[in-house]
């Protein structure tokens, strides 16, 4: 299990340091092995790392040529095959996270359609100017956001964007009923006011 956050300011320049920390240091224990930040432009990006396969070139985030970075939490599980499909291109890790990115620059937002397992990633392609977010079809690895003055913030679990500033802690009543009743909430909406799950 790792941990993965980042935000893209509203403003346009380049994001706080301090929030990314912030973030980082909130998700600490999603991954004891590593720790990695992106700042390019307006996007910041930074990810803990519970290293399972590549344990050796595989910290992140990872880059691509052409301005294209990743960072995901999860597993990749038909990587070999990808990289199968894929030959000819370069990869610089054993990871099974670097097919996503190779993927992506091939199939654009489509990426996705080739991947099996359970992940939640973020892209950010700083030639296009984009940011994408993608979790697996099942939901198994949760993605967490929130939208505000700062801009766009992204995280595994809702206490990093807590954590760092970017949203006051305010339970919603009806999402409360719901973790009494089922353990969980549903939908988009989580138990805080204002955070909100990637579906």
């Amino acid at each position: 299990m790792c941990g993965i956050a980042g935000i893209m300011t509203a403003s346009g320049g380049p994001p706080d340091r301090n929030v990314l920390l912030a973030m980082q240091r909130a998700l600490a224990h999603r991954g004891p092995d590593g720790e990695g930040r992106l700042s390019a432009d307006d996007v910041g990006m930074t990810q803990t790392r519970l290293a399972v396969i590549d344990l050796e070139t595989g910290d992140q985030p990872l880059f691509d040529t052409g301005g294209v970075a990743l960072v995901a939490n999860g597993e990749i599980y038909n990587f070999v095959e990808l990289r199968d499909e894929l030959a000819g291109e370069e990869f610089a890790t054993a990871s099974d996270c670097e097919p996503p990115i190779k993927l992506y620059r091939r199939d654009g937002l489509a990426f996705t359609d080739s991947l099996r397992g359970m992940y939640a990633l973020a892209i950010h392609d700083a030639s296009a100017r984009r940011l994408v977010l993608a979790r697996d079809p099942f939901g198994i690895k949760h993605l967490y956001y929130a939208e505000g003055s700062f801009g766009f913030a992204f995280a595994s679990e809702p206490q990093a964007l807590i954590a760092a500033g970017l949203v006051v802690p305010v339970l919603r009543e009806a999402a409360m009923e719901q973790v009494l009743q089922l353990q969980f909430t549903t939908g988009a909406e989580t138990a805080f006011a204002g955070i909100y799950r990637l579906l």
